[in-house]
């Protein structure tokens, strides 16, 4: 059974597509990415911001 040529054409381009969105991911939103963040300094973020 052959695939036929717009199918092919499709799940390449949903391919490229998921392997684009990957590499977004892994450049800007991956685990290298992110701010550490302690209990300590959120407290004092939001003591800081909080109306009086």
């Amino acid at each position: 059974m052959r695939t036929r040529p717009l199918g092919r054409e499709i799940a390449i381009a949903l391919a490229f597509k998921l392997m684009a969105l990957v590499a977004l991911y892994v450049l800007f939103f991956g685990p290298a990415h992110r701010i550490k963040v302690t209990p300590a300094q959120m407290a004092e973020t939001l003591s800081a911001a909080a109306p009086r």
